[in-house]
């Protein structure tokens, strides 16, 4: 099934999701996640990378606590999957009123009124895709671009890239050439947003800790905070009590980011930043991602062996003798 076929499946898988209420549309959602956490662990590969996760980056979190969060983020990332169809299909308006609270609205606000270059660090937690909205809806318009990841089928791109820019701002893809307008709208003192939790592809990136461990860091935020010193905020949008009718974005001066000196302090401290965001709401981040993949002597083979060494870690085996430990990869 080539990709063109397959992204014309999930622009109308999409399209449908839509047309339901919200409430009903992330519950199904959420109820088909947490179906995947129910299964046998050898048939459930994306809650494996959930609970491997967790469990190397909290080396005191039982394997109870990881299957009870674990759990709770497969539900949260299926209400995401979900509420993407509301978010980009449904009135805007509709979507930005869900937000119930905004915090650190006026730094931000004051930021882009001035004449410095704005940089937005966000992550893949909670409700992230709403935040690309308000960024266009409050930011400078016409001078605030987002990067991202075009998909593979141009169907679904159009789609996505459409609904994202219904705001004001302009989608730049993370190739060389949207690196060039990211660097054109910083020196014009323009607005940037970036995912900045991925595993860039180049593996010639830094290598920074990251819930102590050394990972690929995206050199781009480097460049631009050291070539022209933008106010830096780290952006992180969760559902409160209320689930997806209760959302709640965050906008965190980071001045420490601002002021830093090197690329290891910039980066560093970056990831600090976001650590702080995962662990206030560990149950809405997307833990499936692979981030900890690669190290600084190439692959780790947790993904791999992600069903063996959750049997052993079952049967009572040591986390560093299994080299899912921060202070094993140190030595290594």
């Amino acid at each position: 099934m080539n990709k063109q076929y397959q992204g014309r499946r999930l622009w109308l898988v999409v399209r449908l999701l839509a047309w339901l209420p919200l409430p009903l549309a992330t519950a199904f959602g959420a109820f088909v996640a947490t179906l995947i956490t129910l299964a046998p662990l050898r048939y459930a590969s994306a809650y494996r990378v959930v609970l491997i996760n967790l469990l190397a980056t909290h080396p005191s979190m039982s394997l109870a606590e990881a299957k009870r969060i674990g759990r709770r983020s497969m539900a949260e990332l299926g209400r995401t999957l979900t509420e993407f169809s509301h978010v980009w299909h449904r009135p805007v308006q509709e979507t930005l009123a869900r937000v119930t609270q905004i915090h650190g609205e006026q730094a931000f606000l004051d930021a882009c009124a001035s004449e410095r270059p704005v940089l937005m660090l966000s992550l893949h937690q909670g409700s992230w895709e709403i935040s690309n909205l308000y960024l266009g809806d409050k930011g400078n318009r016409e001078k605030t671009l987002i990067m991202y990841q075009p998909h593979p089928a141009t169907l679904m791109d159009a789609m996505v890239k459409a609904a994202r820019e219904r705001t004001g701002s302009v989608l730049i893809p993370t190739n060389s050439q949207g690196v060039k307008k990211a660097l054109a709208a910083m020196k014009a003192g323009g607005t940037l947003g970036i995912l900045s939790d991925h595993n860039p592809g180049n593996r010639s990136n830094p290598v920074v800790p990251f819930f102590g461990y050394e990972v690929p860091t995206p050199a781009l935020i480097d460049k631009l905070v050291q070539r022209y010193r933008p106010h830096v905020f780290i952006v992180s949008c969760i559902r409160g009590e209320g689930g997806v009718k209760d959302i709640q974005l965050h906008f965190e001066e980071a001045p420490e980011i601002e002021q830093a000196s090197d690329t290891m302090e910039i980066l560093t401290t970056m990831n600090a930043g976001l650590q702080r965001c995962i662990d206030r709401n560990p149950g809405q981040y997307q833990w499936t991602y692979k981030r900890f993949k690669w190290g600084p002597r190439g692959r780790r083979n947790w993904y791999r062996h992600s069903l063996q060494l959750l049997h052993r870690i079952r049967q009572g085996e040591d986390r560093k003798s299994l080299g899912l430990h921060p202070d094993t990869d140190k030595d290594q």
